[in-house]
């Protein structure tokens, strides 16, 4: 069901230099979301951009919503971004069919950036509930300090056998990055998917990663059934 709910901006944290997480305060009021889903979020601005789509970055099994924004030069993004704790959001939702298959045995994430925000919400979901799903996240960003919820991460593993995250980094500088450098890639794919053929592969990421990352799934002879995406947008 589609709601309209205004909520309370209850913390703003630094995730990146460029990022920002907002965690909503639902107060006595009940979301029912999939993990994987969205809001259309209204800011109070004079112009045509003032609603846009944000991926839900907080799971059903927590009770608060928390949504991400890469800074912008937008009237949408300098709005969010002057936004201080005891303002309010107005969003509609939730919204979207990219959503976590429950039934999976095997999930790939192949993320870059903020496109990450679906796959906490579907990790975090997926853990909480003890799904038994073997779920790797492929993560892409330039350099150490872009990665988005790093420290959230390690935890998850932790909590999570089922769960392996690998870090990539493209722009990796000196000898201080002692992990995975470079795009994901095919080989990169093979040595952490245990099964090509049967396994959900979801997508997140700049448009251009998100076909990139598509066409070589299919040239891998991946079923198109078992590829989910979803592209974010720079506004």
């Amino acid at each position: 069901m589609v709601l309209n709910l205004e909520l309370n901006v209850v913390e703003i944290k630094q995730e990146t230099p460029d990022v920002k997480s907002f965690k909503l305060d639902l107060g006595m009021q009940t979301v029912d979301y999939k993990p994987g889903q969205y809001f259309m979020v209204e800011l109070d601005i004079e112009s045509d951009e003032k609603i846009k789509p944000l991926s839900i970055a907080s799971s059903p099994t927590e009770e608060f919503i928390l949504i991400c924004t890469k800074s912008g030069e937008s009237d949408f993004k300098h709005k969010l971004d002057s936004l201080k704790v005891g303002d309010k959001i107005k969003v509609k939702g939730p919204m979207g069919i990219f959503v976590l298959k429950e039934d999976a045995k095997e999930i790939m994430f192949l993320s870059g950036g903020i496109g990450v925000t679906p796959f906490r919400n579907m990790i975090k979901y997926a853990s909480d509930n003890k799904l038994p799903i073997k779920m790797t996240l492929l993560y892409s960003n330039k350099t150490p300090a872009d990665i988005v919820f790093e420290d959230q991460w390690h935890s998850f593993e932790k909590e999570n056998p089922n769960l392996k995250v690998i870090h990539t980094i493209t722009n990796a500088e000196g000898d201080d990055w002692q992990g995975r450098k470079g795009r994901i890639d095919e080989k990169m794919i093979k040595e952490n998917c245990s099964d090509i053929n049967n396994a959900v592969f979801y997508i997140c990421g700049p448009p251009g990663m998100v076909d990139g990352l598509t066409n070589l799934l299919k040239s891998m002879n991946v079923p198109q059934q078992n590829i989910k995406i979803e592209k974010f947008e720079g506004y």
